[in-house]
């Protein structure tokens, strides 16, 4: 499709007050010098006061307690991780399944219904403020480094889905640690990977400077430079197989130290986001053998910020969660009378008793076979008698073995959900109202100089988060994200789909053309590629295109001078 400039250069407000100028209650926050992200995926303080129980000791969360957030989005009561993660990354809320762009049509309020102008609008983040300060930059994650949590701080798409998308934009976004699963998004399918655009991003990291590593002596052989780990084709072990079935994993504690070893060299400081990923999908399955040895291994991963901050003195560390799931309680229907007599030895005995994970437990059921290809009425009710007996501890007679494999049938997409949903109710203390995510307030930790207090509202994360980091996120959307059909004035603008799922931005204008590949840093004229300060990002929903400022004022012939985003 072809385009026709509406107007001369713009550099005008793009987010139409959107962002708030000061944090919570206009409070002045002085900038420091680095700042540390971490995030408890699905997880609220039940889950923590259940890990703290059964770790015997406190948490390093603990002394870090110092309010909540609140965790509506846009267009829901209850979040999902990819809106609440953006909120945390830019200081807007958005609605469901958007990753960094301005929300749809439709809010919860009339107040907070989006300005056209912001729909389906990438939004700077953060890590792209802090970037283009000087600072350096990390993302550390258990999943795929595609999921929501990390795509959040470094990508824009209209969907969680866009993994394709999202692995390329990460890419060429130039984070200088990138540690997590994910690498069958770095591959073509014609190499065991998934794209279907049959480009090599592995390839591409190496040409762009990166160490790519694959497994944990890799990883702690590197000492400077940028790094991008890819430790699993998909998501990382859970950390109570991990020993056991893939102990070349680093742990989350080890990939944090690394990336803080990594990038903390630098001079004017840098920005670090850690997730743990897993702890939600733990709670989705209702499973507290996961949920609490990846909430634990969070905690060490805490801890390392924490020990870090406090030898520094100009770190801010947050840690907080983007939303609760499960709905898990300490007591359930079974303690209804009697809850007022329970023992430490109630709550923690059967689960100390657990040593996989319920994924794990149903991949042994069906082995060899792919757990995708094995429905549950193929599988033998005494071999479920078994690996509930050796895993979790439980002896179920046949029939409560049936009876799994019948609520397993009734799980089609997830069967393992029927190992937690059975057994819990029975034989544990510990609760669950959902299989999804739940709607609460979650407790929010921080250290260090400039620390908030207080109840905040998620967005206000964001730019608390800016403002410790010294960015206007004002200047930084200004700069970053023109709609480029608007600020070039008598241009010919078509995107258009040059190979398989990669799109392309050419641009004529009078004698001049050039072409900006969607999804990366680059701008090609004049026979030259020019690496840009920031991602082509083409919104399919209002069929307009972002490109930095650098890229327009490249292509009009001017000086190329970019306002400042510091505070």
């Amino acid at each position: 499709m072809v385009v026709a400039a509406r107007c001369a250069l713009v550099a005008s407000v793009l987010v139409g007050g959107t962002l708030p100028s000061r944090p919570v209650g206009g409070q002045d926050v002085e900038p420091v010098r680095n700042v540390i992200v971490l995030i408890a995926d699905g997880c609220s303080s039940e889950q923590t006061t259940l890990a703290r129980w059964f770790k015997g000791s406190a948490l390093a969360l603990d002394e870090m307690l110092v309010g909540g957030v609140k965790t509506y989005i846009n267009d829901s009561v209850i979040a999902d991780s990819a809106p609440m993660g953006t909120a945390f990354a830019t200081g807007v809320r958005t609605s469901d399944k958007l990753i960094s762009v301005g929300p749809k049509p439709g809010a919860l309020r009339p107040d907070l219904e989006p300005s056209e102008s912001l729909h389906y609008r990438p939004l700077a983040t953060v890590l792209e403020g802090a970037r283009l300060r000087g600072k350096s930059t990390g993302l550390v994650a258990t999943s795929r480094v595609t999921h929501a949590t990390p795509a959040a701080y470094a990508t824009h798409v209209p969907s969680r889905t866009l993994e394709e998308d999202i692995m390329e934009q990460m890419v060429y976004q130039s984070v200088d640690v990138v540690l997590g699963g994910g690498k069958d998004y770095l591959l073509p399918k014609a190499e065991q990977g998934r794209r279907a655009d049959g480009e090599n991003l592995i390839a591409v990291l190496k040409s762009r400077g990166y160490a790519v590593v694959e497994d944990r002596p890799a990883l702690e052989s590197v000492k400077s430079g940028r790094v991008f780990g890819s430790f699993a084709m998909g998501p990382m072990a859970a950390e109570i197989n991990r020993p056991r079935t893939r102990p070349q994993e680093p742990t989350l504690a080890e990939m944090t130290r690394k990336a803080i070893e990594l990038l903390s060299p630098d001079p004017d400081g840098f920005f670090l986001m850690v997730e743990g990923s897993q702890i939600d999908w733990a709670c989705h399955a209702n499973d507290p053998a996961h949920l609490l040895s990846d909430l634990l291994a969070f905690d060490q991963a805490v801890q390392v910020a924490l020990e870090f901050a406090k030898g520094n003195g100009h770190t801010l560390v947050l840690a907080m969660s983007d939303h609760n799931t499960g709905g898990m309680s300490i007591g359930n229907w079974s303690t209804s009378k009697s809850y007022s007599q329970m023992g430490i030895d109630a709550l923690i005995g059967p689960l100390k008793k657990m040593n996989a994970s319920a994924p794990e437990m149903w991949r042994r059921l069906c082995a060899p076979r792919d757990p995708n290809d094995v429905k549950p009425d193929q599988i033998d009710p005494q071999a479920v008698q078994k690996i509930v007996e050796e895993c979790w501890g439980v002896q179920l007679s046949l029939d409560e073995a049936r009876q799994l494999l019948e609520l397993a049938g009734r799980h089609a997409d997830n069967p393992h959900n029927a190992f937690g949903a059975m057994i819990c109710p029975k034989w544990t203390c510990v609760g669950f109202t959902t299989h999804g995510h739940t709607g609460g307030d979650v407790p929010l930790y921080a250290f260090g100089p400039g620390r908030p207090v207080g109840l905040l509202d998620g967005p206000e994360i964001g730019t608390w988060t800016a403002t410790a980091l010294g960015i206007d996120l004002n200047a930084l959307n200004r700069r970053l994200f023109v709609d480029v059909a608007a600020a070039l004035a008598g241009a010919q603008v078509s995107v258009e789909e040059v190979e398989p799922n990669n799109l392309v931005v050419r641009i004529a204008l009078g004698d001049k053309t050039a072409e900006l590949p969607v999804n990366k840093n680059l701008l090609v004229i004049a026979g030259q590629s020019i690496e840009l300060e920031g991602l082509v990002v083409h919104a399919k929903d209002t069929n307009r295109t972002y490109v930095p400022l650098q890229a327009v004022q490249l292509m009009t012939g001017q000086p190329v001078s970019l306002p400042p985003i510091a505070r």
